[in-house]
């Protein structure tokens, strides 16, 4: 093991306050970021926003299969709610387009999980939000 010694106790004042202060920082950054997810936008990309209702319904419905941390790993593969605002608007609108088709044609969540969850399965009223989100914020990128 090194051991430093530091001659000087000013020097290590110094050494002190630089860590406090890039600590400080690094709990700033932690919360700032933190603030930005709940709040359903990231900086650089405010084209992806997710209302409040919309957010309920994927909390609720979908984020368990689809996210980074899934153990499912065909949903995990198609779709990871928690990175789509770090998507190129390319992938984003794909993406967008695929959640509008695919809850509308009612392939969304799977026969097999409704089955196993029944409280899983997408109202007729839920379908159209999540589809109405969708398609509405195409438009409105594509529109930009």
């Amino acid at each position: 093991m090194y051991k430093i010694k530091i001659k000087n106790f000013n020097t290590m004042k110094k050494i002190i306050l630089l860590s406090a202060m890039l600590f400080t920082a690094a709990i700033f950054v932690s919360i700032s970021a933190t603030e930005d997810i709940v709040n359903n936008t990231i900086p650089g990309n405010e084209k992806y926003v997710v209302p409040e209702n919309v957010q309920a319904i994927i909390d609720n419905k979908c984020f368990d299969c689809h996210n980074t941390k899934s153990k499912n790993l065909k949903a995990k593969m198609k779709l990871k709610f928690d990175k789509m605002a770090h998507l190129k608007t390319h992938k984003l609108l794909g993406k967008l387009d695929n959640i509008a088709e695919t809850v509308t044609e009612g392939d969304m969540p799977p026969k097999k999980a409704i089955k196993k969850y029944p409280d899983l399965k997408l109202t007729a009223e839920e379908v159209k939000t999540l589809s109405d989100w969708s398609n509405g914020l195409i438009s409105k990128i594509a529109g930009e």
